[in-house]
């Protein structure tokens, strides 16, 4: 089979919009929403074969590929695809989760040194009992900046992404706050997929000068009451360092099975 001529155009705003649903189709399991909107924010590209597009990826700012799909029938060109784009657009590395067989299997092939950015977990067993439930309620628009100032004291992210996405969080009746003498002590989030209908992903934060008293467990427990409530299945994920929320997280009946690498990329050791 002659090999075609391998091609890259960039802001293909087109291919994502064609090959989207073929691409998050091909997953093994749900997309975690947080990378997911990486990749939704990312720069789309359109991968050519003799000029024709055949699939669809999406780079990010730092040079990493966050996506990377083929059309069934340009499959076996893949392996050197993934080398053009590498050397064409000088990519550091592929942010790439095991829920996507094929481009996991590519970027193990073409990087080097796989780094776990993130575990991702399905609700599979029951809750441990014995755990007391939460009074939550939900946030509204007048608790805003309360919120705010919570997440920029208890996780220090600026106020410039709080701002909008605790916004969303708020209008979508999707943020849920525990309180304490009038003031948060921890929040919790659930955000419906919209990607993966019937599913809604899990969040919480808790206060600093509340950590380690347990309420991370009770939160994670009440978020999944709340699931329930709604007849979603809960997803969540966390960083692989942060073990008191693996803690809470398993404790409530998630188990992880896929995770979210970055491979490295050198020219050299193509």
């Amino acid at each position: 089979m002659k090999q075609p001529e391998l091609g890259v155009q960039r802001e293909a705003h087109e291919a994502r919009a064609r090959y989207q649903a073929a691409y998050r189709a091909s997953f093994a399991a749900p997309q975690d929403d947080m990378w997911a909107s990486f990749v939704d924010a990312a720069e789309p590209l359109a991968l050519l074969a003799d000029g024709e597009p055949v699939g669809y990826g999406a780079l990010n700012a730092e040079s990493e590929l966050l996506a990377f799909y083929l059309q069934p029938e340009f499959r076996h060109v893949g392996p050197y695809m993934l080398k053009f784009l590498i050397t064409h657009l000088e990519l550091t590395a592929g942010i790439v989760s095991t829920i996507d067989p094929l481009s996991l299997s590519l970027c193990l092939e073409a990087g080097h040194s796989p780094e776990t950015r993130a575990l991702m977990y399905e609700h599979v067993l029951e809750p441990r009992p014995g755990v007391a439930p939460l009074e939550l309620r939900v946030a509204t628009a007048a608790d805003l900046e309360a919120a705010i100032a919570f997440d920029e004291a208890a996780i220090g992210a600026p106020r410039s992404f709080l701002e909008p996405y605790l916004g969303a969080r708020i209008e979508n009746g999707e943020l849920l706050l525990c309180e304490r003498d009038g003031a948060i002590i921890a929040s919790g989030e659930c955000r419906v997929d919209t990607r993966a209908p019937g599913h809604v992903h899990l969040g919480m934060i808790v206060g600093r000068e509340h950590r380690g008293t347990g309420l991370g467990r009770r939160m994670m427990h009440t978020l999944v009451d709340e699931c329930r409530a709604r007849n979603l299945k809960p997803l969540c994920s966390t960083e692989p360092d942060n073990v008191p929320a693996q803690r809470a997280i398993e404790s409530a009946g998630f188990r992880s099975q896929h995770r979210v690498f970055r491979i490295a990329y050198a020219p050299g050791h193509l």
